[in-house]
């Protein structure tokens, strides 16, 4: 993890007993005021978790991490949170969910002109590649 990343596992371990379940996850993410999916959460869970009792242990969790069947900090697994209506392109709606919730006030820009610079292709909307810029962009 790099320097100022948060630690996601921590977050997630509410009671701190070094296991995470599908609830706890899904009650972290909405805590941070992000409508998430439940379905994807226990398909996540399931990729971590290696001993088969549905809940993910801080080992698990940083061997998925590590291999990447988990991917918590970076843009993919952003991408996924925010194309709530999963349609694998985020819209200018969408973007304003992130700038709202994760830009806390620091994003000055709005969701359309960020969209509109990010927005290579022209379509009016973000591919996966198109968000990851952005991403890099909003964390200089």
């Amino acid at each position: 993890m790099g320097a100022g990343s948060v630690d996601t596992f921590a977050l997630w371990d509410r009671d701190g007993d070094g296991q995470v379940s599908v609830d706890d996850i899904v009650a972290g993410i909405r805590a941070a005021g992000i409508e998430v999916d439940r379905d994807a959460v226990e398909r996540m869970v399931a990729a971590a978790d290696t001993d088969g009792d549905f809940l993910v242990s801080r080992a698990e969790f940083d061997a998925a991490v590590v291999a990447g069947r988990i991917e918590v900090t970076d843009a993919d697994a952003a991408f996924r949170v925010f194309d709530v209506n999963g349609d694998g392109r985020i819209s200018v709606t969408e973007l304003d969910s992130l700038i709202r919730h994760v830009g806390g006030g620091l994003i000055e820009e709005s969701a359309g002109a960020l969209l509109a610079a990010a927005d290579q292709d022209g379509d009016g909307y973000l591919s996966p590649a198109e968000f990851r810029v952005l991403l890099d962009f909003l964390s200089r």
